[in-house]
């Protein structure tokens, strides 16, 4: 298995790892009835802290624990096709959400519509939505390299 392939298994676990994270403590603030704008920034600021965090850790222990000469392989045509298949299939997915998020955002501007959390700003609901689909777009984005390396393409 070369480095950037293993590479793609860690950020798949962290990802992972991240909306598990995300979902299950925006699920505990909003059924404690303690969401709102505060903890919701506190909610981002301590998902991307873990984001970074467990992507430099468990990338520097796959690089200390593989070999010299898989850690300085440069990509080849092979890595390169697979990211770019991920990488469609991920921009695809959030061009989709784009437009999702558009269409809830018109939406909400009807009467008597509810399509967001009425504990958070209309900023914060956008901008929860938007990060959903990044999570998701990322996940497939990881999927689907995991699959093509697997598939062998």
């Amino acid at each position: 298995m070369s480095f950037v392939h293993k590479s793609v298994w860690v950020q798949f676990l962290i990802t992972v790892f991240i909306v598990y994270y995300y979902g299950s403590e925006f699920a505990n603030l909003y059924s404690t009835e303690q969401l709102n704008d505060d903890s919701f920034i506190s909610l981002l600021f301590s998902t991307a802290l873990q984001l970074i965090i467990l992507n430099i850790a468990v990338h520097t222990i796959v690089a200390v624990l593989s070999n010299k000469d898989e850690v300085e392989q440069e990509s080849d045509e092979r890595d390169i096709l697979i990211s770019l298949k991920g990488g469609n299939a991920a921009y695809n997915m959030l061009s989709t959400w784009v437009v999702i998020v558009l269409v809830i955002l018109w939406a909400t501007s009807l009467e008597s519509a509810r399509y967001y959390f009425d504990t958070l700003s209309v900023g914060f609901n956008v901008l929860n939505i938007l990060l959903v689909g990044f999570l998701v777009a990322e996940t497939l984005k990881f999927s689907y390299q995991l699959y093509y390396y697997q598939k062998g393409v």
